[in-house]
């Protein structure tokens, strides 16, 4: 590794991925925000003292029955559990790392993380990886929307039909679009969001209602109302033509009765269209949803190496479990 060096960063700079929505005040924002079970850092890859590259990583215990869909499987492997240190960040689909990806780099941040963990791991990157001795599986495929021109033009008939016929049917909700999240909705906001974390399938990272407050300043909040009852949001962030959709939540019973997930994504696309986004990240599940909109799929890869030669033998046999699942593709 020559004249590389690692220095230990507690918050990335302010420079930190500048051209990415979810950059420098996003990590800063989480991090302040308690949210249990990952301890946030960063590497500082220097050559003879000049930055070269800074690499997001996180700290937690892995279980096996953590990607699981709740059922008897999940049960009999949870128990199964390793301390790790990942690259990436809990939050983001898509692993970054802001500057030089060369073998040699990743060398010093493996030998690096190695001493904080026996498991090391990458997630959620689309390139691939330098990663001598390491496992490549499939990870989560990140939808995202390309935006040009008028977005409903661009559907067929029946879609746009269907689309329009969907807006109309929650033509009575009230919507409002906030800079910055009010605080007096930030409680309203962080329950919604809860609602649909606990109705998912796959559970990774649970936020606060610090997080909302954290990085209102951020954000875009599209909020929904069924006359003074707030049934519906979006967390939006932008930047540089790109936006994420970073967190959505909802009432279910006013889903059906209103087609609210529809009415979110086509109402957070008319904004992008409005503010001269060309790409809208959706995230990942609820792949036919997404397809549906237009939402074209990025795949993604984890990287994992155990520093014990069985448990580095056993993970790769079991590396089937870590995969997403065909139903989990739908």
């Amino acid at each position: 590794m020559g004249d590389l060096s690692a220095v230990e960063l507690d918050t990335p700079p302010d420079d930190f991925l500048p051209d990415e929505p979810e950059g420098a005040a996003f990590h800063k924002a989480f991090q302040a925000s308690g949210i249990a079970g990952f301890t946030c850092r960063y590497l500082l890859i220097e050559r003879q003292g000049r930055r070269i590259a800074v690499v997001p990583y996180f700290l937690g215990t892995f279980s096996l029955g953590t990607l699981l869909p709740d059922g008897l499987l999940k049960k009999s492997l949870s128990w199964i559990k390793f301390n790790y240190v990942c690259v990436g960040h809990p939050s983001t689909d898509f692993g970054m790392i802001d500057g030089d990806t060369s073998a040699e780099t990743l060398a010093l941040v493996n030998v690096t993380l190695r001493k904080k963990a026996s498991l090391v791991a990458y997630k959620g990157f689309r390139d691939n990886l330098p990663l001598a001795g390491y496992t490549r599986v499939r990870g989560l495929p990140v939808s995202v929307l390309t935006i040009n021109g008028d977005y409903y033009s661009g559907l067929d008939a029946r879609r746009r039909n269907d689309f329009r016929h969907k807006l109309e049917k929650a033509q009575t909700l009230r919507f409002e679009e906030h800079s910055a999240l009010p605080e007096h909705l930030a409680q309203q906001v962080f329950l919604l969001y809860m609602n649909t974390y606990n109705h998912a399938p796959l559970k990774f990272e649970r936020l606060t209602l610090a997080y909302f407050q954290n990085t209102a300043a951020i954000s875009q909040f599209l909020l929904f109302f069924e006359a003074d009852t707030l049934i519906g949001f979006a967390q939006l962030i932008g930047k540089n033509k790109k936006a994420s959709f970073t967190y959505v939540g909802m009432d279910y019973l006013h889903n059906r009765q209103y087609g609210l997930y529809y009415v979110i994504c086509l109402k957070g696309i008319e904004i992008c269209l409005r503010d001269g986004y060309q790409q809208l990240e959706l995230g990942v599940t609820s792949y036919h949803f997404k397809h549906l909109l237009g939402g074209q799929l990025i795949e993604t890869s984890l990287y994992f190496r155990h520093s014990h030669r069985l448990a580095n033998w056993l993970l790769g046999k079991l590396k089937f479990l870590i995969e997403p699942s065909e139903n989990e593709l739908r």
